[in-house]
């Protein structure tokens, strides 16, 4: 996978992920549109975002960290 495919899937995961009905909205609609109690709704909200998040890393090597990258995550330049 070249690098502009994997931003372009992390991206659309992202836009997907952020589509999700905030808390406060699904408490005003979950019972209406889903006929579900809001704790249902709010973990099934829950484990979809996790799923898209695996899905959009899946095959996907976790970059090397080198040492100076390393220290300037820690602040140390």
């Amino acid at each position: 996978m070249t690098d502009r495919e994997l931003a372009e899937k992390l991206y659309t995961a992202l836009k997907r992920i952020t589509a999700y009905m905030p808390p406060d909205k699904l408490a005003a609609v979950c019972q209406r549109r889903y006929a579900l109690e809001y704790e249902e709704a709010l973990e099934m909200a829950y484990e979809n975002v996790l799923s898209e998040a695996a899905n959009a890393i899946r095959g996907v090597r976790r970059p090397r960290v080198t040492r100076a990258a390393a220290a300037i995550g820690e602040g140390k330049t």
